[in-house]
């Protein structure tokens, strides 16, 4: 398991312990996105109430509230919203050497202003003969990986650059493309890529990178393939134009391209 201990935390805030207080877990619901509600029964949501209610006032946490018969575990990842947040906990997971199967990413509104992002993010170990258990004490370093990167003592970039790329399973095809732009004036990017690890982080990154947020998305993997959708609005929150979509999404296609084919044609190019 790969801890940090670049971030000193002998200055921290006080954080949240134990079990949260009686309603906690409606009021959190109440303020989740209708979707949430009907994806997670109330059991569940206690779950993920409770993490947030152990967050405190710590830049972000992470815990592990369900682990399956595989090996994988879901993890629940929370800290203050923020344009690139998702590009930092693919970082923070790239850094633990973990895949990302599924992710779900959620904001909600916290009492007393302020947005608090909920990413669900089921991962595996992107080496498959690693056979060891994706446990609480590792959720909490990639809480404090993503703490020390969201501080500025770690950058997503330094992250990324030392991600070698893996031969993918799929087939070397990269489809980028903009769907449409729903009610909230959201637009909907969609990438199907060959599944390696790392290309949550390559994506997210490339976004940020060109100035956009992702406000909500939705990842998973399946026979090889990455099935990434997301949709994005300028930092400001304002609707992108047509010319602000075309521009992102043939930078997220390079830079998906120009993974496939590897290190070394990267260097020649």
């Amino acid at each position: 398991m790969t801890r940090w201990t670049e971030f000193d935390w002998s200055g921290a805030e006080a954080t949240g312990a134990g079990e949260p207080p009686a309603g906690f877990a409606e009021t959190f619901s109440a303020s989740m996105p209708a979707r949430y509600r009907v994806l997670f029964d109330p059991r569940t949501t206690g779950k993920h109430a409770a993490v947030c209610f152990r967050r405190g006032k710590r830049p972000a946490y992470a815990e592990v509230w369900r682990t399956l018969a595989d090996g994988s575990a879901a993890l629940c990842v929370v800290a203050d919203d923020r344009p690139g947040l998702l590009s930092a906990v693919a970082a923070a997971l790239v850094s633990h050497r973990l895949d990302v199967i599924t992710a779900l990413v959620f904001s909600r509104i916290v009492p007393g202003g302020g947005s608090e992002a909920v990413d669900l993010v089921w991962v595996r170990r992107a080496n498959a003969d690693d056979k060891a258990s994706i446990d609480d004490d590792e959720a909490a370093s990639i809480g404090e990986v993503l703490s020390a990167i969201l501080s500025g003592n770690v950058s997503v970039e330094q992250i990324a650059s030392r991600t070698a790329a893996a031969p993918s399973s799929g087939g070397a095809r990269v489809e980028v493309r903009f769907d449409e732009v729903d009610e909230d004036g959201l637009s909907a990017l969609f990438v199907e890529a060959p599944d390696r690890p790392g290309i949550l982080l390559a994506i997210a990154l490339e976004v940020f990178q060109q100035g956009a947020q992702i406000v909500r998305s939705l990842v998973r993997t399946a026979g090889g393939r990455a099935y990434n959708n997301f949709e994005l609005a300028e930092f400001s929150g304002a609707p992108l134009s047509a010319e602000r979509r075309e521009q992102i999404r043939a930078a997220v296609h390079a830079a998906l391209s120009l993974q496939e084919k590897g290190p070394e044609t990267f260097r020649d190019a």
